[in-house]
């Protein structure tokens, strides 16, 4: 062994000990099971995504790969971890990010993410100290790119749109101006005004955030305070642009009638905020200073014999770490669904088993494991149906004013209302008051007509287990309709009565 801990990896004479090669192997090898799972959802991600995105992931491991090559003798490997506190920091707190991701969240890409930044700290343990921080923003964006990169709508995509259509009704409530947002729709007195995925703003804030860290990185400038100010500004200035420019389109479109004018300003709006974002952040990144264009050694490490002997030491610490991580239990799996074909009924109701169209057959066929029931009713001349769904995933429920759209029937109106026993639903009035439907959202402890307060009790793991109950009812009764709000109670509380059992 050399007296340095940083070794060139072409000039090293003397083989590793086999302490050291079973220390380094030992590390590398619990990293892997400690990530496992989130390494296998990224592997199994981007075999899904289209094929030109497979080209463009494929030319970009190539454009590292030749990089690599033509600065390999800026490379400079330790032979054995090297205790570096920045790397290490990382690598500790990704490793602890990951189990608390798994816990308290149910989104797959963030677990994903503190995977690959550990990962790029572990990294930093063998790397040369400068080049690993100037590479800094490449391994961040690389750890932003791959997850969040595959997965638009299916990972934060969908919430996002959900999020910007709450905030735009907010912001038209405060004009005085009568909005309701239910998923990714905002319906108004003159229509409706539909959130689609460019309009979520998380491929702009994902591209955002993507252009500042290249920027970093190209420009050399130093992590620190006012970077992470800047890093802030900039993603709070993405949000607010396409929170702008969806209030701007909404009120064009359904305001002022102008649809057409609102579709001519689409793309340019978006194109145009963005570019403003990307140029007033190059502008405070002038704030920022640069980092030192000579790269040198970390002072009292690399000339310090005796750190040889607590360096061969650190391979063996970080993998009791992180074993004792992998001890930690996981979450517990979701609650056992309901059985739909159970309900205890009011005998007046005159409950019927009906099948589901052919639509809404292909629609549940794709998870087996959705619970689907839909029952016709009769309850003193009320009539109509009712659609239960319980499902473990978001992906199954949906706003059913859309399916309702879909179908052909007309939305006049639609309002939050509360009805008896505590119910909190929604009440909608479809084909000039022809027609009227209620659905709500149903766990063992919660009800709610709110899509973002479903999503989020099911992310943070508060509530797992959600039954969508959908009516439509075969004449017009306003929501004060005591037949009406009855039949809503009944079927509340004997869906109750059954999830409590579940």
């Amino acid at each position: 062994m050399t007296s340095s801990n940083l070794v060139r990896l072409n000039t090293r004479s003397q083989p590793l000990s086999k302490l050291e090669q079973m220390g380094t192997g030992a590390l590398l090898l619990s990293w892997l099971l400690l990530n496992g799972t989130s390494l296998f959802w990224l592997v199994q991600t981007v075999q899904e995504i289209s094929s030109f995105n497979q080209i463009l992931l494929l030319a970009g491991v190539a454009f590292l790969l030749i990089q690599g090559v033509r600065h390999r003798q800026q490379f400079q490997f330790s032979a054995v971890p090297t205790l570096r506190w920045m790397p290490l920091v990382l690598l500790l707190s990704s490793a602890l990010g990951t189990i608390a991701a798994r816990w308290f969240l149910i989104l797959d890409q963030v677990p994903v993410v503190f995977a690959l930044l550990g990962t790029y700290g572990l990294l930093g343990l063998f790397l040369e100290p400068g080049i690993w921080r100037k590479g800094l923003p490449i391994g961040v964006a690389i750890s932003l790119i791959l997850p969040f990169g595959a997965q638009y709508t299916t990972g934060l995509g969908f919430p996002a749109r959900i999020l910007t259509a709450h905030l735009v009704e907010f912001l038209l409530k405060t004009w005085k101006v009568v909005a309701l947002s239910s998923e990714d729709i905002i319906v108004l007195d003159t229509g409706i005004a539909r959130v689609d995925l460019p309009c979520s703003g998380l491929r702009s804030l994902w591209t955002g955030t993507l252009f500042f860290l290249i920027t970093t990185w190209l420009e050399r400038r130093q992590f620190g305070l006012r970077w992470l100010v800047i890093f802030l500004a900039n993603l709070g200035m993405l949000v607010i642009i396409n929170v702008a420019r969806v209030l701007t389109l909404v009120l064009v479109a359904q305001g002022w009638q102008q649809s057409a004018l609102a579709e001519i300003l689409h793309v340019p709006l978006g194109v145009i905020g963005f570019m403003a974002a990307c140029g007033f952040t190059l502008l405070l990144l002038r704030w920022v200073p640069r980092q030192a264009t000579s790269v040198q050694p970390e002072s009292g490490q690399a000339n310090d014999p005796s750190n040889s002997v607590s360096n061969s030491k650190i391979s063996f610490l970080l993998t009791a770490c992180f074993l004792a991580l992998m001890l930690v239990p996981h979450p517990p799996t979701v609650a056992a669904l309901p059985d739909l074909t159970r309900l205890n009924w009011s005998i007046a109701a005159q409950p019927q088993a009906i099948p589901l169209t052919p639509t809404e057959q292909e629609f549940f066929a794709t998870d087996p494991r959705v619970v689907v029931s839909k029952q016709r009713f009769n309850d003193g001349g009320l009539t109509g149906s009712v659609l239960f769904v319980a499902s473990p995933r978001l992906q199954m429920h949906h706003a059913p004013e859309l399916c309702l759209i879909g179908s052909g029937f007309h939305l006049d109106h639609m309002i939050s209302q509360l009805f008896e026993a505590g119910l909190s639903a929604r009440w909608l009035s479809l084909d000039q008051k022809k027609q009227t439907a209620v659905y709500w959202f149903q766990s063992p402890q919660q009800t709610t007509g709110d899509f973002l307060t479903r999503f989020w009790q099911e992310a943070s793991r508060q509530q797992s287990s959600w039954t969508l109950v959908s009516i439509l009812f075969d004449d017009f009764h306003p929501p004060t309709d005591p037949k009406l709000q009855a039949i809503v109670t009944e079927i509340y509380r004997s869906l109750n009565q059954t999830l409590q059992k579940a």
